[in-house]
């Protein structure tokens, strides 16, 4: 990656006002003072509000950086101070290069117009010469993959045709930067990954992406680097993975805390669970490819005939799944429960995952197993930690199935 980078935020801050007429004679307020040569009001005037505050952070060129945080934290409004939509009342955005935004489904584009002359719309905005976009243009519409509704007015488009057609004519005027928010939660699977591969490739070629999404493992999978923003503050930026479990950890309480799905204590009730090292004690940390017995107390409100327990291992952010530990699916090697207190334990030889801090969630399938009994998320939560020496290529979290152990008394 270059050093020079093609985004640097420094300090920028945004100000809204919840009240609209009171926005508006703001406004105008603000724009006197500048025409008379002085600064915008820095300071919080009443019914205003920081939308973003005092965030920096740069992108560099090939970089893919996510910005997380819930909803109200600022990230859309931070794209949009990056792509010069709105000014900071504070603080200063450098870019270096052509930016190609899809900010907001189908912004830009014409609701009577059709398709193919929304594309050159789009172009002639961008100050593309109308015999470059004429040579783009086949490969936009194949891009885009919406078939004779290229030729249908924009307003007869499903929200997925238009995530497809904006995201295609953004990636096709080569630009430096990329601006992506939420588009792909539209788009079916296939569209998905095929705007993924192409985010990736164009990042490969020295494009700086920026992507919002409140799909975790969309962010994971397609970003190195990511932003923590919380209520429009700056938080912190570092590697994906590790910006995930943070947001999750800071922002996601309930992910700490036992939950059972609607019906499920109709069937049965998590009194306790917990993993135990070696040695038999519990523990909250576990070292990598060590022995480990995952321990659960339940009460059974109902007859449960031969139900199949499953303990699914999970990135404390949920991303991914790392492992499944399954019971026996043959009959015979399981048992049924008449209503009462019962111990179920699953005993692993080697526990070998990455590092990291992870959930443990159980699914119970009936006698039919396609039909689920119950879930309960976070029976448990631990950290795994690596053994003196041991070397971990990737902080990937690859899926791998665990055979264990079963007891149950």
């Amino acid at each position: 990656m270059s050093e020079e980078p093609l985004i640097r935020v420094d300090g920028v801050a945004k100000k809204f006002c919840r009240h609209l007429k009171r926005s508006l004679l703001y406004g105008v307020q603000d724009v006197a003072r500048e025409m008379l040569g002085k600064k915008r009001s820095e300071n919080l005037r009443k019914e205003e509000f920081w939308a973003v505050d005092d965030v920096s952070f740069t992108v560099h060129r090939g970089e893919i950086m996510g910005l997380v945080g819930h909803n109200g934290s600022g990230k859309t409004t931070m794209l949009r101070l990056i792509n010069g939509l709105i000014m900071p009342d504070r603080g200063s955005i450098t870019i270096r290069g052509q930016v190609g935004a899809l900010i907001q489904l189908g912004a830009g584009f014409s609701p009577i117009l059709n398709g193919r002359e929304n594309i050159h719309i789009n172009a002639a905005v961008l100050g593309i010469a109308k015999s470059e976009i004429n040579k783009k243009l086949d490969d936009i519409i194949e891009f885009a993959d919406i078939g004779k509704f290229i030729d249908a007015p924009v307003r007869t488009y499903s929200s997925g045709m238009r995530a497809r057609l904006g995201f295609a004519v953004a990636i096709h005027m080569n630009p430096d930067i990329l601006l992506v928010d939420e588009v792909l939660a539209v788009g079916d699977l296939v569209f998905r990954n095929k705007a993924m591969d192409r985010m990736m490739a164009m990042a490969n070629s020295g494009v700086a992406v920026v992507f919002v999404s409140h799909n975790l493992s969309q962010v994971d999978r397609l970003c190195s680097s990511a932003v923590l923003l919380n209520k429009g503050r700056f938080i912190k930026k570092g590697p994906t993975a590790q910006i995930l479990t943070q947001y999750v950890e800071e922002n996601q309480p309930s992910y700490k805390a036992m939950y059972s799905y609607p019906g499920t204590e109709q069937a049965f009730i998590v009194k306790e669970a917990a993993i135990l090292a070696g040695d038999g004690t519990a523990v909250k940390r576990v070292i990598s490819g060590e022995p480990v017995t995952f321990k659960m107390v339940f009460t059974a409100v109902q007859n449960l005939e031969f139900p199949l327990f499953t303990f699914i291992i999970e990135p404390i952010d949920k991303r991914s799944v790392a492992t499944v530990i399954n019971q026996p699916r043959q009959q015979e090697q399981r048992r049924s429960y008449t209503p009462g207190d019962y111990l179920i334990e699953a005993k692993l030889d080697s526990f070998l995952l990455q590092p990291g801090r992870y959930t443990v969630r159980l699914s119970v399938l009936g006698l039919d197993t396609s039909i689920l009994l119950g879930r309960v998320d976070n029976i448990i939560n631990f950290d795994i930690d690596a053994r003196p020496n041991q070397l971990f290529v990737t902080n990937e979290v690859f899926f791998v199935e665990m055979t264990a152990q079963w007891r149950s008394s």
